[in-house]
């Protein structure tokens, strides 16, 4: 079965859409992750809403989303990640690649990351817009064409964060527009469902 959905989250990255669109609509609600999906103005490709909440505060799960090097342990099919260019702590620009499974070629992007503290909520929000030709395309490998989205940290407690990642995008070539929204939900939930568990990881326990 091709994780379409995977290639579709890993266009990363991931992240609140900007496009305008269609009503929300829940599709999957297990294990405290909601994920919704919506029509995206101007695309047939549909959007995706992820709703959790992470014992764990706004920094440690900042430092695992400014690990840019650790998202192929975490992201659904992230195959491989690369920074291209630091411009500060909390920006960036970097090269990610989904895996795919055969006989779909893997997709590439290159994505402008910026980190923002939000004063009302004292929480943060990281925002990811595609610059696909950043860098040159690479042979065999499938450039994202168009993609934006949002994570949004808002802590509810001492130890506690509602995360919010939503993400809209153009997964490029020729796969079939039904396929990529059939299987758009279960990217989402599985990144949402990893991270929960990664944030743990003793290197994002210092404060």
């Amino acid at each position: 079965m091709i994780r379409t959905s995977t290639i579709l989250l890993a266009l990363f990255l991931n992240l609140t859409v900007f496009a305008t669109g269609g009503d929300w609509e829940l599709e999957k609600d297990k294990d405290s992750i909601k994920v919704w999906t919506r029509v995206t103005e101007g695309s047939d490709i549909k959007s995706f809403k992820a709703i959790t909440t992470i014992n764990a505060t706004v920094a440690q799960l900042t430092a695992v989303l400014n690990d840019i090097n650790s998202y192929p342990e975490w992201m659904a099919d992230v195959e491989t990640t690369e920074i291209l260019e630091e411009i500060s702590e909390n920006e960036r620009y970097y090269h990610f690649e989904v895996d795919a499974p055969w006989p779909v070629s893997n997709r590439d992007n290159i994505i402008h990351y910026l980190l923002q503290k939000d004063p009302k909520t004292k929480g943060v929000v990281i925002t990811a817009t595609g610059y696909p030709d950043f860098i040159p395309r690479k042979k065999g490998v499938v450039r994202i064409p168009h993609s934006e989205g949002t994570w949004t940290f808002i802590p509810t407690g001492e130890k506690e964060c509602r995360v919010i990642f939503e993400y809209t995008a153009e997964t490029g070539g020729n796969l079939p527009v039904w396929v990529v929204n059939l299987f758009i939900v279960e990217g989402p939930f599985k990144t949402l469902s990893n991270l929960k568990k990664f944030v743990n990881n003793d290197k994002y326990q210092k404060e």
